[in-house]
């Protein structure tokens, strides 16, 4: 192939950001490429021909995984490392090292879009959500039943209805019930302050 006009080389350039984009959104729902792929009723190595490049995904399958991620179709197709985004939080950052803890490149938090729920639990304690309207199987979510709002993991019955926790107490929804309940979000991550410092959360809100 030749490239025109440097076309091919920016289609390739597109196809890289793909890839990247739609492995950084699985791993961050902790998804395997097999669940991914049942999900667009595709073969494991079909949709990893996905996330590798060897294949380019298609539109249909595109609008699926947008609307499970819940996250607009320019956040998949566009650049990971130049998408506009002015909420960042970084933090000074260490890992473990050989001879004890070594600083490295500051830890930064961010969102695109209006992708996290936040959830503050009293002065000292926060919980982030990533928006999904699909229950993840084992962990806790965030989600609406008869009105109001829930913060648990949700376990259904092979055939039908289930349970949840409200203040360690088991909640009881048999089938019919089930249908009131409206994910919103997948717990991703919790923030514990061990000591109030005013103003502390100010460049959250």
């Amino acid at each position: 192939m030749h490239k025109k006009d440097g076309y091919m080389e920016n289609t390739i350039f597109d196809i890289h950001f793909v890839c990247e984009n739609l492995k950084k959104l699985r791993l961050q729902y902790n998804l395997s490429t097999t669940k991914v792929a049942e999900l667009i009723g595709k073969s494991r190595q079909g949709y990893v021909n996905y996330e590798t490049g060897a294949r380019e995904i298609s539109l249909k399958d595109l609008v699926t995984l947008s609307g499970f991620y819940n996250v607009s179709l320019d956040l998949i197709i566009g650049n990971p490392y130049t998408l506009a985004n002015d909420n960042i939080l970084s933090f000074r950052s260490f890992e473990n090292g050989e001879n004890g803890l070594d600083e490295v490149m500051p830890y930064t938090i961010t969102t695109v879009h209006d992708d996290v729920i936040c959830y503050k639990e009293d002065n000292l304690k926060m919980k982030f959500f990533w928006k999904t309207n699909l229950n993840q199987d084992g962990r806790v979510m965030i989600f609406d039943y008869y009105d109001k709002t829930y913060i648990s993991k949700v376990y259904f019955k092979p055939g039908g209805g289930g349970h949840f926790y409200v203040n360690e107490a088991p909640k009881y929804f048999n089938k019919a019930h089930a249908e009131n309940i409206v994910f919103k979000g997948v717990l991703m991550a919790e923030l514990n302050k061990h000591m109030d410092i005013p103003h502390f959360f100010s460049a959250l809100r």
